[in-house]
């Protein structure tokens, strides 16, 4: 989102959130971490789990108990669960956290290297990071649990791969908490199978919410490998930069075709969003072959 927006961009709609709950408080907000104590402060009136308001950073969440309980908030990542959410995740206390830990780590201090702004904007919006095993998917966030997001970076990934979870994940929170600002869809329109549209990512039809969402990720990851990290040679999270920018432009144009049709399921936001990620496909030069 940083780079279809701007920082300052996803910084005021953290205010403009926590203003809803807090509104004497713009003057805590005159550093990062003040901003992250008052957004924090704004998650736990959301009532979706509880919130540290301690820590200002993300942390893990390495007690079993707590694992399994949060692992729970995964069963379903919308009103429209296509994917059957509550069979992704297969354990929650994971023998190899350890290492998963330490990968993770490791990737967040390059993700500060390569964006200082989307390792800022991470510090604020992600609160927990919950590591588990699933044989179908390296991570996971939901809308049931802003804040929160699960990963399951494989033992042969290389740091850059956990990168782009980072950056795919934060686009997922940065997107929820945009729908929270401005809404973004008519849900009863989005129920009707016959809107679902070619998701960018997994390429398979889904709801438009859903396929929105892959979008804008698939954008963001997209500039991110063009103005940062550079194009792997062999990603493994994600498609080639060609195969995504291929598919990128399919489920923009699927998408146009299903609003051509459906003009009501999307509110103004959402459009603008679309019309924000299909400007991606000028700017990226899907020149593969950069060392990892």
């Amino acid at each position: 989102m940083i780079f279809q927006t701007s920082f300052d961009a996803q910084i005021q709609t953290i205010l403009t959130l926590t203003a809803t709950t807090h509104p004497e408080g713009a003057s805590e907000c005159a550093t990062l971490s003040g901003l992250a104590a008052r957004y924090r402060n704004f998650l736990a009136t959301l009532k979706q789990r509880p919130i540290s308001e301690v820590e200002l950073k993300p942390t893990f969440v390495m007690d079993a108990d707590a694992q399994a309980r949060l692992s729970r908030l995964f069963s379903n990542d919308s009103l429209l669960d296509d994917k059957a959410q509550a069979c992704v995740i297969s354990s929650a206390n994971d023998p190899d956290n350890e290492r998963k830990r330490r990968l993770v780590t490791g990737a967040v201090n390059q993700l500060a290297q390569h964006s200082p702004q989307h390792a800022a904007l991470f510090d604020i919006i992600i609160t927990d990071i919950l590591l588990c095993s699933s044989s179908v998917a390296r991570g996971g966030s939901t809308s049931q649990a802003i804040g929160l997001i699960w990963m399951n970076p494989g033992p042969d990934y290389h740091r850059s791969d956990v990168v782009e979870i980072l950056v795919h994940e934060l686009t997922h929170h940065a997107l929820f908490l945009d729908e929270l600002r401005y809404a973004h869809y008519n849900y009863s329109v989005l129920f009707d199978s016959s809107t679902w549209t070619t998701s960018a990512i997994l390429n398979i039809p889904r709801p438009l919410d859903k396929v929105l969402h892959s979008i804008v990720v698939a954008a963001e990851v997209l500039l991110f490998r063009e103005q940062c990290s550079g194009h792997l040679s062999a990603p493994r999270v994600h498609p080639p930069t060609h195969l995504m920018l291929e598919q990128l432009r399919e489920s923009i144009q699927s998408t146009k075709r299903t609003l051509s049709r459906y003009p009501q399921a999307f509110r103004p936001r959402a459009t603008q969003l679309l019309l924000h990620a299909a400007s991606v496909l000028d700017e990226v030069r899907p020149t593969e072959g950069c060392a990892q």
